[in-house]
């Protein structure tokens, strides 16, 4: 016997799989009530079979009820593992109810596709299992979340193992089996059949809802990913090609984009880097810091009573409700490796405007992480957050800013600047800091020798 089955995934799971847990409970059950105990000998089997899609009849009922019957323990079985595993990506993404309302819609939708073309060709038999409704889970987890990975198990005789596979690779491994079972079957009604009916269901509907925006991916799904597929109306809205545009310029100037997010010495200094129109020009007198503005009410009850006014704070990222769950995430990926999980999370805090809340400790480790991969890039904001913050790790920060300035981007200009930004006073170069000082100077007289 050879078997395959995903049991968990690392993508990102914003709800807790309720309905999941539910449906499989559910199947669990109605198998333990109706085809056990055919096979125990407790009932006829004639008994059960108004649940499954009958060919020779149309019958509602039997849309929805057949996703919920199993031939055997075996059938059962792999569809649970099946369900369980992308139903958990599904339902992380969009919710409990939701979900719901989207594994019975397609179920639904599933059986009418099935029964009502078998009926009016006058085909006999019937159809049963989850499978259909799996596999619709199946392509949307794969439109929605490709570069997340499975964790799967193998069974071959009496040996077994897992392994880890990317989600798009291990949904094309199981579509490329069904056509090709399909294709030496002769394509006929089939389980090959079923599954691809499941497909033909799953896809329109995940594409959908990204298009609608009724799911965030947070730039993770397959359309974000491939800029070809953003050029047709079909899978990509006007307001989406948009935003997603407004992204790749910020991608394609990270430090600018990045640095220039809040008006400090950091940002001023890289900003005027990646200008060239003021790489030349001559530095100008300080201008007195604006006043800030005051309400109208608030200055006319400040004249009445000669009482200061005192300007509200601005929240703190840390009294955001979402704030301590999302930054336990991302320590929990970067203390695993995870890169892309970590980078998902951090993305979210960003969106969120949260980011900057995050400790340089944490920040450090993150942009560790992604240098190990060689995700240079997207390095530099965890580091442009550490030297904004302007603790002990920001002159640090900043010359690994410029390395990257320098030795990927090749952007000699915005690396100087980056580079001779970091003034140190001498009262406080201590060991750590004097290691900057040298490592800067070394990197400035590369730059000005490759000129």
């Amino acid at each position: 016997m050879i078997l395959i089955a995903p049991y968990t995934t690392d993508a990102p799971v914003y709800h807790l799989p309720i309905v999941t847990g539910g449906l499989v409970a559910t199947n669990i059950v109605i198998f333990c009530l109706t085809t056990l105990q055919v096979a125990l000998g407790n009932i006829e089997v004639e008994s059960i079979e108004w649940l499954i899609l009958q060919f020779d009849t149309i019958n509602p009922l039997q849309w929805i009820s057949c996703a919920f019957m199993h031939a055997d323990l075996m059938h059962l079985l792999g569809n649970m593992l099946f369900l369980w595993a992308f139903g958990l990506v599904v339902e992380g993404k969009i919710g409990n109810l939701p979900f719901l309302a989207l594994y019975l819609l397609m179920a639904l939708v599933g059986g009418i596709i099935v029964q009502l073309p078998m009926f009016i060709l006058g085909n006999e038999g019937g159809a049963l299992g989850a499978t259909g409704v799996i596999f619709s889970l199946l392509v949307i987890a794969m439109l929605w979340a490709p570069e997340n990975e499975m964790d799967c198990f193998w069974l071959v005789g009496f040996r077994m193992g897992t392994f880890e596979v990317r989600i798009i690779s291990l949904a094309s491994a199981f579509l490329m089996m069904q056509l090709v079972f399909l294709a030496i079957g002769g394509f006929s009604m089939s389980s090959e059949m079923l599954h691809l009916i499941g497909v033909a269901v799953g896809l329109p509907i995940g594409l959908l809802m990204l298009r609608q925006d009724w799911v965030d991916c947070e730039g993770w799904d397959v359309v974000s990913r491939n800029a070809w597929l953003q050029e047709y109306n079909l899978f990509c809205s006007d307001k989406q090609r948009i935003a997603k545009s407004r992204q790749k310029s910020e991608h394609a100037d990270p430090i600018a984009a990045a640095l220039g997010k809040r008006p400090t010495p950091v940002a001023m200094n890289t900003a005027v880097a990646s200008s060239p129109a003021t790489a030349k020009a001559e530095p100008k007198a300080p201008q007195p810091a604006p006043k800030p503005s005051v309400n109208p009410l608030l200055a006319r009850l400040r004249t009445k009573s000669n009482a200061p006014v005192v300007a509200t704070e601005p929240p703190k990222p840390q009294d955001h409700p979402e704030f301590n769950r999302l930054v336990h995430l991302l320590r929990q990926a970067v203390d695993s490796s995870s890169a892309i999980i970590a980078q998902q999370h951090f993305l979210k805090l960003e969106q969120l405007k949260l980011s900057n809340g995050l400790s340089d400790t944490l920040l450090a480790a993150y942009a560790k992480l992604l240098a190990s991969k060689k995700m240079y890039i997207e390095a530099i904001r965890p580091l442009t957050i550490m030297a904004i913050h302007g603790g002990v790790q920001s002159h640090q920060a900043r010359l690994r800013i410029g390395q990257i300035q320098w030795t990927v981007q090749k952007n000699r200009q915005a690396a100087t600047t980056t580079l001779r930004g970091i003034v140190i006073p001498p009262d406080a170069r201590n060991e750590a800091n004097q290691k900057v000082i040298t490592m800067r100077d070394q990197l400035l007289k590369q730059i000005s020798a490759s000129q």
